[in-house]
């Protein structure tokens, strides 16, 4: 791959995933300090940056929202909980946690569980659906492709109703 000069360096590199392209920028150490800010906004849009020293990586720098997905899934699978599918999750059960990965193991949790719709994940991290589908896609977290059944359509359908559109300027 071509370095990017405006990355003083950097190097950009797309690998194939079975369902999502991922972007990887590597990052010299030296190169780092000098491009921090921009490497922080690349990581702040879905890539993920390698640090580098003589070529090989040494450190990864994720999105904090990737990282607590992913830190979810991982919980999720290390400990599986038992959760009734038919339940769904409450604004309460999520609201009155104070950790903010512990917020995203439930929702996360309960999603894997089937329990909740992914519509209903983005409600209750504060997220929009599209933008927690984008990082599930990212990140090789299972997609739902349907409601399971009435109720999650009826769910799925208040959430969007609650979308606003952008003013047009």
């Amino acid at each position: 791959m071509k370095q990017s000069p405006s990355l003083g360096g950097m190097e950009q590199s797309p690998f194939f995933g079975m369902r999502s392209v991922e972007m990887v920028q590597r990052v010299r150490k030296t190169d780092l300090v000098r491009n921090m800010r921009q490497v922080i906004q690349s990581v702040q849009r879905g890539q993920t940056a390698l640090i580098e020293s003589h070529g090989q990586p040494e450190v990864a720098i994720v999105d904090i929202i990737d990282y607590r997905l992913s830190r979810g899934v991982l919980h999720y699978h290390a400990q599986l909980p038992d959760i009734d599918s038919t339940a769904g999750l409450s604004n309460e059960a999520v609201e009155v946690l104070t950790d903010e990965q512990a917020r995203y193991n439930l929702v996360v949790a309960h999603y894997l569980a089937d329990s909740i719709s992914l519509a209903r994940a983005a409600e209750l991290l504060s997220l929009t659906w599209l933008d927690l589908r984008t990082r599930c896609l990212r990140l090789d977290i299972p997609l739902r492709v349907a409601p399971a059944d009435r109720a999650e359509a009826e769910a799925d359908v208040a959430v969007a109703k609650l979308w606003k559109p952008a003013p047009k300027t």
